[in-house]
């Protein structure tokens, strides 16, 4: 587009050094590719407007995303320090719990000292009593022969105090183990309650960070859509301000084109005003502009004029052109409508014939019609209705003809 742009303005520039002017039909063909280009442009410039809009609802809901983001990471970070808390309130209860359990180990250690020097001196006893018990079998008819009597049962119940003592001995290793047990069976429960803590605590933290990593993720993958967006939008902007610019060229080169294009045709009227054949020899019965009808007793506006001529006589046409329309029109009759081009058009009726067709391309003098005579005319004798029109506009015809 800047190209053709470009373009323009280079023939432009090249008209200017040459002193060349425009002919009518380049005018009209730069006015029309300036137009088309015109009509072009405000179309991408109104797809542009519609991405840009379309963008910016886009960029909106994305900030309204960051801010519902940032106000769950608000209450995921609330969490977090209630959970924080919570870990520390965990963390001394694993503390508590270690210290238990090493107490616990302790007592274990100082349990299995004590029962193993139990054990230690029960088997002292054991094998001390043993080995009396062995000697004492191995010469008991000599000892029976030779100690006195009370002696023999002083022995006898000091083995048995032994004995008893053995027997508490052995009670009571039979307890420090059972206690050894039940403190394993606490320290296994302890243990467990502290890994079920450990586990607990860990998986906490975990959800709790993997919550605020995915929600951080998704705020910076927002915020980063969010600045692609405006930077999109900024983009778009931009094209849409140089568009407008080349549109405003392209606007400005057509308002030149067609301001010359109506000097142009503004000299061509004036050379050629007064030079063109009447389109049927006769008298002009009813001239143009504001005239007074004489059975109405008021004024009307004639946008033609009414040229008297016998009945059938051949209407021939001023200026080549192609016929724009061939029929009947209600008030003039039979009519027929030729388009010169560059708006200049000229007017048939009151025919009593056509002799052309809607498209046919027509030759200056060729004969189009015959007189006739005009259903609401003010003259009641066969005449012409002649009409011409330049740039929309009904001019006077006896300016142009001879």
């Amino acid at each position: 587009m800047r190209n053709k742009l470009l373009l323009y303005c280079v023939l432009g520039l090249l008209v200017a050094v040459t002193g060349r002017a425009l002919s009518a039909a380049e005018l009209e063909e730069n006015i029309n590719q300036a137009k088309k280009e015109v009509q072009e442009n405000n179309k991408n410039l109104n797809q542009i407007k519609s991405k840009i809009k379309e963008k910016s609802v886009y960029s909106e809901k994305l900030k309204g995303q960051e801010v519902d983001i940032a106000a769950e990471l608000k209450r995921i970070n609330r969490e977090l320090k209630k959970i924080e808390a919570e870990i520390n309130r965990w963390h001394k209860k694993i503390r508590q719990t270690q210290r238990q359990i090493n107490i616990t180990q302790a007592k274990i250690v100082e349990k299995r000292v004590a029962a193993d020097q139990t054990r230690k001196l029960l088997s002292q006893h054991l094998r001390i009593l043993y080995k009396y018990r062995q000697s004492t079998l191995a010469y008991l008819p000599t000892v029976l022969a030779n100690v006195p009597y009370d002696r023999l049962v002083k022995s006898e119940k000091y083995l048995r105090t032994i004995a008893q003592e053995n027997l508490q001995l052995y009670q009571q290793l039979k307890g420090q183990e059972a206690e050894i047990s039940a403190i394993k069976k606490e320290l296994e429960v302890q243990e467990k309650q502290l890994e079920v803590l450990q586990t607990e605590v860990k998986g906490q933290e975990e959800v709790a960070l993997k919550q605020k990593n995915l929600k951080n993720e998704l705020l910076a993958k927002v915020k980063e859509q969010r600045k692609n967006t405006d930077d999109e939008i900024a983009q778009l902007k931009k094209e849409a301000v140089d568009l407008q610019n080349l549109v405003d060229k392209f606007r400005s080169r057509i308002s030149k084109l067609e301001k010359e294009k109506s000097q142009q045709r503004q000299r061509i009227s004036t050379a050629k005003k007064g030079s063109y054949d009447w389109p049927v020899r006769g008298t002009v019965v009813s001239n143009f502009g504001k005239q007074k009808h004489g059975t109405l007793n008021t004024y009307l506006v004639n946008n033609g004029i009414e040229i008297q001529a016998a009945e059938g006589t051949a209407v021939t046409v001023i200026e080549p052109g192609k016929i724009l329309y061939a029929g009947t029109f209600k008030g003039y009759g039979p009519m027929i409508i030729v388009d010169h081009g560059d708006d200049f058009y000229t007017v048939y009726a009151h025919l009593s014939k056509v002799m052309v067709k809607e498209g046919d391309t027509i030759l200056k003098g060729q004969v189009i019609g015959e007189t006739g005579y005009g259903k609401n005319s003010r003259n009641t004798s066969p005449n012409l209705y002649f009409e011409i029109r330049q740039d929309g506009k009904p001019e006077d015809p006896l300016l142009w003809l001879k």
